[in-house]
């Protein structure tokens, strides 16, 4: 199977009065969700979906809480998530304060495994 793309014109940010230029938009082939992570769990193991949907459950409220302590989140040799947080500018340092925060987003990294699967994956243009 392949990964999906379609041509896409878009205007350069950083020269907006270049002409549009076309480039590759992956296109998103259907999803895959939490059930069905636990059934093909359940086909290729021994353990029930119920005690899967259990462990995702105790696991991604493990990784939500440690992650809003501001701990790096490094899920074995699978991926990594870290906080990040965008600020609006100060002056000085002591200025810098928590209400200068405009943003937050979580951070993923991939291990290994994600990076060797992008070096296999092929592509379709649709």
């Amino acid at each position: 199977m392949s990964i999906k793309f379609k041509p896409i014109r878009k205007i350069s940010p950083t020269h907006p009065t270049a002409p549009a230029k076309w480039y590759a938009m992956a296109v998103g082939d259907g999803q895959t969700g939490l059930a069905e992570l636990a059934a093909y769990a359940t086909e290729t193991s021994t353990v029930s979906k119920a005690d899967i949907l259990a462990v995702f459950e105790a696991t991604f409220s493990k990784i939500s809480k440690d992650l809003s302590e501001g701990r790096i989140v490094k899920v074995g040799e699978y991926f990594t998530l870290q906080m990040s947080v965008s600020s609006k500018p100060s002056e000085s340092q002591a200025a810098v304060t928590p209400s200068k925060i405009s943003k937050s987003r979580i951070l993923f990294r991939p291990g290994k495994m994600f990076r060797d699967m992008k070096k296999l994956c092929s592509y379709e243009k649709i």
